[in-house]
């Protein structure tokens, strides 16, 4: 299945309505979020280091498909089996308990914060076929170490490092209020 970037444009994400009465407590719960992507942000500035070391002729191409595939977000690819379960099976264990248990926490309180958190599931599936091709991209590097094969990884590799990061920032401002005021578990 292919998933249009365009859906990941801020101009056509839907927006979550503000909560009152939100506590200080409440909204710091709701942070925990950030805390949790900055985990993820980290593995993937990771493999950016590698890419930009492998450009620079310090590491050989040979290091790349390791250093993708150490990824923990593409270990719980493998993990889990199927893009398609109960919910949706992500590319993390993280996107996994977002689909299975925060985001049915989030359904069903207004309109609007379930059209964000049907929005973020989608995006999940965005970012899952990228992560794929960014594995076939690193995979096809190492079968055949040259220029051409290393700027389509190196594409594939920026468009989900941005894919990410504007998801992360969406998800982090959208859910901040609801995950402490509905008491969500992360």
């Amino acid at each position: 299945m292919t998933y249009t970037i365009n859906l990941l444009d801020d101009s056509t994400r839907p927006t979550a309505p503000k909560i009152e009465n939100v506590t200080p407590q409440q909204r710091r719960h709701g942070r925990r979020l950030a805390a949790i992507h900055a985990i993820h942000l980290r593995q993937i500035s990771g493999v950016r280091r590698v890419l930009g070391e492998v450009a620079e002729g310090v590491r050989a191409v040979a290091d790349l498909p390791g250093a993708v595939s150490s990824l923990t977000m593409i270990q719980n690819i493998r993990l889990s089996g199927s893009i398609c379960g109960e919910e949706c099976r992500m590319l993390t264990f993280h996107h996994t308990a977002e689909d299975q248990w925060i985001f049915p926490a989030l359904n069903g309180h207004n309109d609007g914060l379930t059209r964000v958190v049907e929005r973020l599931a989608e995006e999940h599936l965005i970012i899952h076929a990228l992560i794929e091709r960014l594995e076939t991209s690193a995979a096809e590097v190492m079968a055949a170490p040259t220029p051409v094969n290393f700027h389509t990884l190196k594409i594939s590799f920026d468009q989900l490092e941005a894919v990410v990061r504007s998801h992360f920032n969406y998800e982090q401002e959208e859910l901040e209020e609801a995950l402490g005021f509905f008491d969500v578990d992360l």
